[in-house]
């Protein structure tokens, strides 16, 4: 949400400079990915698309991205290439958004692809529940209007298991369709999950407190503006399973997941820090459809001026 002008996150940086260095990254079985120095994709051609908070790579329309914006826009989804282009959008049929945070894409057996909306945004820790919707991706071709309608839409509301809780940042697991959820504000963020049993269309579920998370995005000072710099906003499991992203304003964290490790494990463990060029609130983040790198993109700074996408390819 926006939370700050251009100038507050240019004193974020500076304050993050004086940050100690993090602890090294402990060794793994696996191999971890390294990244280039972010590309700049340039403007999205989209300017309806200003408070995007959420980001996914799309699974069934190679070379193309779907974002979002948080409260106060409609329930629509757009769709644009991987440089910005196109100005497709898609009213998602009966869903509200209160405040939609993140999004995620997962590719199913059959060949097609569940697109899932997070609507878990709470500023103020008023909300007594929120909300996922999910539903099958559209497939887009040169006769695909501008302006579309997804039907038949899957809903499932939930609960927090320790109360209200503000989220940005949307995990699922590509192979068993357990959902993940981090925290946003708290010093030591926290997880939980809903398994993907209880993702029944129309019902009501828990989402499950599994561990605090002391490992990242920890303020290194009590001042106001540090804590909001380390706020969650975004985050992403690569296609193949292996490899996690979790953001905050000020940096990525990554992980490589090891043989049979879960998600939870996975988090549990110290994170490496990825290249990220600081944007005006960025709160979106996926990685690309075949795993060659992950994109980042960023609400306005202004309200006003036009948002840009950027790349991080893999070495």
């Amino acid at each position: 949400m926006r939370q700050s002008k251009l100038a507050f996150f240019v004193c974020l940086f500076i304050l993050a400079c004086e940050k100690p260095a993090p602890t090294p990254t402990p060794p793994v079985t696996s191999i971890e990915s390294t990244y280039e120095n972010v590309q700049d994709r340039g403007l999205l051609e989209n300017g309806q698309l200003d408070e995007a908070s959420g980001l996914a790579a799309s699974r069934l329309n190679r070379g193309f991205l779907w974002s979002h914006n948080d409260s106060g826009d409609r329930n629509r989804l757009f769709l644009f290439d991987t440089f910005g282009k196109g100005k497709y959008e898609f009213t998602i049929q009966g869903a509200d958004n209160r405040d939609w945070e993140d999004m995620a894409v997962v590719k199913e057996a059959d060949g097609t692809a569940t697109i899932y909306v997070a609507d878990f945004g709470d500023n103020n820790t008023a909300y007594s529940s929120y909300v996922i919707y999910w539903f099958k991706e559209p497939v887009i071709s040169a006769s695909t209007p501008t302006l579309n309608t997804i039907t038949q839409v899957n809903k499932v509301t939930f609960t927090v298991s320790d109360g209200s809780r503000d989220m940005e940042c949307l995990l699922i697991d590509q192979q068993t369709k357990d959902l993940f959820i981090i925290s946003k504000r708290e010093t030591q963020k926290q997880l939980y999950k809903i398994a993907a049993a209880n993702m029944v269309a129309g019902s009501t579920t828990k989402a499950e407190f599994i561990q605090k998370l002391d490992n990242i995005s920890q303020p290194f000072s009590s001042a106001a503006q540090v804590i909001q710099g380390f706020y969650i906003t975004a985050g992403s499991v690569s296609p193949d399973n292996t490899e996690i992203l979790v953001k905050n304003y000020l940096e990525i964290y990554y992980w490589k997941r090891k043989e049979g490790e879960t998600i939870p494990q996975a988090l549990s463990r110290q994170a490496k820090t990825v290249p990220y060029q600081m944007e005006p609130q960025g709160e979106g983040i996926t990685f690309a459809e075949d795993g060659g790198g992950y994109y980042t993109i960023s609400e306005s700074a202004d309200g006003s001026s036009p948002v840009r996408l950027f790349f991080y390819k893999k070495k």
